[in-house]
């Protein structure tokens, strides 16, 4: 069980790297592509938000009794695809936006949903924030190596070139999926999704859990709206990838100390405090933004935003996990649940592609402003929501 958790680690610390070059270094590829590159990035991100969003219901009805380790596979595979048509369209990337917008959408549908399916039964609640911590302090230390390195080889060299060598970390990973033992479920049941509504309609938590999973989606989410346009500010301040690559690695190494704090500390500890304290910072800081707008406040933006963000999401992972293995949702319907889950969450983001893609044609940035104001008040809503959701610690 130990091992199969560190190979889940190993190979989300993989996709990690993945989604560093598919997040934010195609944004800025986007950007010094496109003209029109927000109103680019909005639909490639809505297209695929949506595709991930109803491909998870596909996913959770075909791998409810079996074939999960299998579809995992295939999600792996498909994200392979994904890369190389990437390399192969190079400038070419804007003209054929439906086309990579599917296969990020596709193969995003078939990995995470398994991959969560793997991380609610096969590691223990009572063991899941000493998991969760680890896996975020390995995808942080990825994500402080990384976009300095993705960003020196794309500055000096270019972006096709980051993409073979994503190409051949891709492979590692397929390596790596061969390595997980398929969950065992004997019993065999019916997807059923009308039971599953019924319950979540009748459980105050569950509805605070999509309603967090909502607002993570426009928000908090690494693909979210607000993720997109924080990368899309420091990247037009600082202009280089190797500069959003230094920044992004700073703030990450931040991100790591914080979380390992509070592994130590509210491991088993009421941490209300920290989750209500880490939703109304990154408020205070886009409000010094506004009023005094230079390099040294939105650095500071992003990296309160960045660590932040890093602790509710943590703190909202574990009790997203231990809901889904307790009896508040029961083995029965958990792949109904997730599914649902996964609906919110990329509604919220969807929504906030939408949002942006809709401003974006005032070609006014008051209203890109704005929209950083109402996606960052979001995050206020989820502090208040976590707290009210139990650890369910074994």
């Amino acid at each position: 069980m130990k091992n199969e958790g560190n190979i889940i680690i190993a190979i989300n610390a993989i996709k990690t790297i993945m989604d560093l070059f598919l997040g934010p270094f195609l944004t800025v590829y986007f950007i010094k592509t496109s003209y029109e590159s927000i109103v680019s990035l909005s639909i490639y991100n809505i297209i695929a938000d949506i595709l991930l969003g109803l491909g998870s219901f596909v996913v959770a009805c075909i791998v409810k009794n079996k074939f999960k380790i299998g579809m995992f596979r295939l999600g792996i595979i498909i994200n392979f695809v994904y890369i190389m048509t990437v390399i192969i369209l190079k400038q070419d990337i804007t003209n054929h936006l439906p086309l990579i917008a599917i296969l990020s959408g596709v193969s995003a549908s078939a990995y995470w949903f398994p991959y969560n399916m793997f991380v609610i039964n096969k590691i223990d609640n009572s063991n899941r924030t000493g998991y969760t911590v680890k896996s975020t302090i390995v995808s942080s230390i990825v994500n402080v190596l990384c976009p300095i390195l993705l960003g020196s080889i794309i500055t000096v060299t270019n972006y096709e070139l980051t993409a073979i060598i994503i190409l051949v970390i891709s492979l590692i990973q397929i390596i790596l999926s061969f390595l997980l033992k398929p969950i065992e479920d004997t019993k065999s049941r019916k997807f059923n999704l009308i039971e599953t509504i019924k319950k979540i309609k009748e459980n105050g938590e569950l509805k605070k859990v999509l309603i967090v999973e909502f607002l993570t989606g426009l928000s908090l989410n690494g693909s979210s709206g607000l993720a997109t346009l924080v990368t899309i500010l420091i990247f037009n301040t600082f202009n280089t990838d190797l500069n959003l690559g230094i920044i992004s690695s700073i703030a990450t190494i931040f991100l790591m100390v914080a979380l390992r704090i509070y592994g130590k500390v509210y491991k088993s500890k009421d941490d209300k405090n920290v989750i209500i304290i880490s939703s109304i910072l990154p408020v205070i800081a886009l409000i010094i933004l506004l009023l005094c707008k230079n390099n040294v406040t939105i650095i500071i933006y992003k990296f309160i935003y960045v660590i932040f963000a890093g602790i509710l999401n943590c703190t909202r992972e574990i009790r997203l996990f231990n809901i889904s293995d307790s009896k508040v949702i029961g083995k029965e319907v958990q792949a109904e649940f997730w599914a649902i889950r996964e609906g919110f969450l990329n509604l919220g983001r969807t929504a906030s592609f939408v949002i942006i893609l809709l401003v974006s044609f005032t070609n006014n940035i008051n209203t890109l402003n704005i929209l950083m104001i109402i996606f960052t008040l979001a995050i206020l809503i989820v502090g208040q929501n976590i707290p009210k959701i139990k650890k369910y610690e074994k």
